[in-house]
């Protein structure tokens, strides 16, 4: 389905990230961890993930980090009024609800699908099993939605940060995501579901990572995000 849709405002999440809000379309029904095509018009058209939860009524989200690209620069142009087409919604790369643990290893920006879907579960107060959030990001500035993972109130939820600069973020892993922090922080690996989310390097790296801890393919699911 296509839709119009009014801009409401943005909110800087880190020095590199901003969300964008537009008034919700009526009729419009999502699952967390789904995307929409977004068009700025003048052929500047491009997928985003919805990073805000279905259960919110006021409006939509979108969080991009930002570029020199002309998607970018218009998106930071628009004013408060200022009206867009969305299609969709599209994508499989969703929640499924189960007493095993599920694995969210995002990078970056590829936080967003996992903060709809982990805001949905806190909201709908349903889930019974384990989730742990593996978190990579280059130093705490750069972590979007801190705070709002900080504060949710799910009963078996666990956040690892990793980042090539730590300092500052209280347990938080030096580098990247890899095998052996896998294994460290979630022994029983190779009995859970494993979202990955992030720039296509890191999930192809991650898939070979969960393939060395027994992880089946069958467990695995991706969420690949280009720049632009």
């Amino acid at each position: 389905m296509e839709y119009r849709t009014e801009f409401l405002e943005s909110v800087v999440r880190t020095p590199s990230a901003v969300s964008f809000r537009f008034q919700k379309p009526a009729g419009l029904d999502f699952t967390a961890g789904q995307y929409m095509e977004v068009d700025l018009g003048d052929g500047l058209s491009h997928p985003l993930s919805l990073s805000n939860c279905p259960e919110e009524t006021r409006f939509i989200e979108f969080t991009k980090r930002m570029s020199e690209s002309s998607f970018s620069k218009r998106l930071e142009s628009l004013v408060k009024g200022d009206t867009i087409t969305v299609e969709g919604p599209f994508g499989e790369f969703c929640f499924a609800d189960s007493f095993k643990t599920t694995v969210m290893i995002a990078g970056g920006i590829g936080i967003t699908p996992f903060n709809s879907m982990l805001n949905s579960l806190e909201k709908k107060k349903e889930h019974k099993g384990k989730v742990i959030l593996l978190y990579g990001n280059l130093d705490k500035e750069d972590i979007a939605f801190r705070q709002e993972l900080d504060n949710l109130k799910l009963a078996d939820f666990h956040i690892v940060h990793v980042l090539s600069e730590p300092k500052g973020v209280e347990g938080a892993h030096q580098g990247f995501i890899t095998a052996d922090i896998i294994s460290q922080e979630v022994p029983d690996i190779s009995n859970a579901d494993c979202m990955v989310s992030g720039p296509p390097v890191m999930v192809e790296a991650l898939k070979e990572a969960l393939s060395s801890l027994g992880v089946t393919s069958d467990q695995m699911h991706f969420d690949v995000f280009l720049g632009y």
